[in-house]
């Protein structure tokens, strides 16, 4: 179970932590903690999604661009 959270859970807290400088978090309690661990996820994961999404536009524009060429020849 350790190596599974170290190789899962732990990078995306350190990334947290060191983008995000949530090395401490300063707020009061444990919900509103909780609420700035929650936007932070959110923001890394809609980050993910992203980087994954311009690639996939990047690859399909290339592609059509290269589909033209051909054609064009």
């Amino acid at each position: 179970m350790k190596q599974v959270r170290q190789s899962t859970v732990e990078p995306v807290f350190g990334s947290l932590v060191h983008h995000y400088v949530l090395s401490k978090i300063n707020v009061l309690g444990k919900a509103a903690a909780h609420r700035v661990m929650l936007m932070a996820a959110t923001c890394f994961n809609l980050k993910k999604y992203l980087k994954t999404f311009k690639r996939k536009l990047t690859n399909s524009a290339a592609m059509e661009a290269i589909a033209d060429l051909t054609s064009a020849f």
